[in-house]
């Protein structure tokens, strides 16, 4: 079963903890909970090395299932799910008093809040959507995704603009939660989080609506410079095509590294030459 971590009614680092368990979001009961268990919630979130439980419901009380009591962890535990625990129960604790609160007050090295990757193409800039939110990555919902939202997404992950927007989870279907669904870009934000969009939680759209992109670009390949100019005329569907790129099948298809190394190694071949001819040159005139 997927699992998921957050922390509600505050921030990102501050609130009730939740756990997603059997599809649905719980809480968390707080007997026998040491420091050492917010510690553990607060890294496992990337919100820093410190935290400490709040008291007086400062985060509100929940209304679901209570899925875990009794929680233990130790120094060694970067994530919650390393810790020991009595097994998955919707009634662990029958008072909302003992729901966990915790606030993160140490120094917060990796927050990440706004993380986005494409997943199951054939480079870092064609594939699924998937953003990472709430402590776990997930998708987007290809309702009203269009080309305009496949630009925000290409530019911020530095691969150019984008070549198609696709949908019906093209790149294979993700797993895990839908974060959001009818995201509606202008095409000219600097990042997918300045779009408005409806916040989603699988409940209208699952994963075979996964949302997906191409982007025009190749992470690592400046295509301003000659030699990406040069690999781009040479190989333009590697890096152009409107199909989903799937993995291929026959032994003609060539990885950028590969493709690099054939080009640098003529080159130097050329410039070997050069060399040579200018050298005999030089003995000829000589004589």
């Amino acid at each position: 079963d997927f699992l998921a971590l957050r922390l509600v009614n505050g921030n990102d680092c501050a609130g009730r903890v939740e756990v997603f368990y059997n599809g649905t979001w719980g809480s968390v009961c707080s007997n026998h909970m040491s420091q050492l268990t917010a510690v553990t919630v607060c890294k496992h979130l990337g919100c820093g090395d410190e935290g400490g439980i709040a008291t007086g419901f400062k985060y509100g009380r929940g209304s679901g299932p209570t899925w875990l009591d009794h929680i233990e962890c130790t120094e060694q535990h970067s994530s919650l799910w390393q810790c020991q625990s009595d097994p998955w129960d919707p009634q662990s604790c029958n008072n909302r008093a003992e729901e966990t609160h915790i606030t993160c007050t140490g120094n917060q090295k990796c927050i990440h809040r706004e993380k986005l990757r494409v997943i199951g193409g054939e480079n870092e800039c064609s594939g699924r959507v998937e953003i990472w939110h709430q402590g776990s990555w997930g998708t987007i919902c290809d309702d009203a995704w269009d080309v305009a939202d496949a630009n925000v997404v290409c530019r911020q992950l530095g691969c150019g603009s984008a070549v198609s927007a696709l949908s019906e989870a093209a790149f294979g279907e993700g797993t895990g939660p839908i974060w959001l669904e009818k995201v509606h870009c202008k095409g000219t934000e600097l990042s997918l989080w300045d779009c408005p969009a409806k916040s989603l939680f699988g409940k209208n759209c699952d994963h075979k609506e996964d949302a997906a992109v191409n982007c025009s670009g190749y992470k690592g390949l400046q295509r301003s410079s000659p030699l990406g100019h040069l690999i781009l005329y040479l190989f333009p569907l590697h890096f152009h095509s409107d199909r989903p790129r799937r993995p291929a099948t026959g032994s003609t298809r060539f990885s950028v590294p590969v493709i690099l190394c054939i080009i640098l190694g003529t080159l130097l071949c050329l410039v070997l030459a050069i060399l040579a001819g200018q050298i005999q040159r030089a003995r000829a005139q000589q004589r």
